[in-house]
């Protein structure tokens, strides 16, 4: 058994973990008003510009985020309405669909970069450089520990 101070440290880091993530989700929503995406559409081409150099598939872009196909679609739908997104069928299979970033999305992007950047640091004020490798490398490893937890349940 780990001692009572380790323990209520793993504790406290497992609530402020949710309300972090509520919190930054609800600035994010803020700072991103101005171009009509919320944080969770942002997430979405985010994962589709780090992690895909094709178009994928709903299933893919799902499990890339971690959420269910119903609400990749629901997003990429909004998306697709706003222009940050098209929304294809697949060349041989039309019952597939696939996703890509539109123009209009990667010249926002490039218009937003110095206030997405100011942005970005103002959420790490006050946050020492040393502090935010640490942090990296524990939230890391802990996303990685998630994952293997989630590939034992399947």
């Amino acid at each position: 058994m780990t001692n009572d101070n380790s323990m209520k440290h793993k504790k406290e880091i497992f609530g402020m973990v949710f309300l972090l993530a509520q919190r930054w989700q609800i600035l994010g929503d803020q700072e991103l008003a101005g171009i009509g995406i919320t944080t969770k559409q942002w997430l979405l081409l985010v994962t589709l510009h780090v992690f895909f150099k094709e178009p994928p598939t709903l299933s893919q872009l799902a499990d890339a985020m971690g959420s269910s196909r119903q609400n990749v679609k629901q997003l990429a739908a909004n998306l697709q309405k706003s222009g940050y997104l098209e929304i294809l069928q697949d060349k041989t299979d039309k019952r597939i669909l696939r996703f890509r970033m539109t123009q209009k999305n990667k010249e926002v992007w490039e218009a937003r970069a110095d206030q997405d950047e100011a942005y970005i640091n103002s959420l790490f004020t006050g946050v020492s450089h040393e502090d935010i490798v640490v942090t990296t490398r524990t939230i890391k490893r802990l996303v990685e520990i998630s994952t293997e937890k989630l590939g034992e349940n399947s």
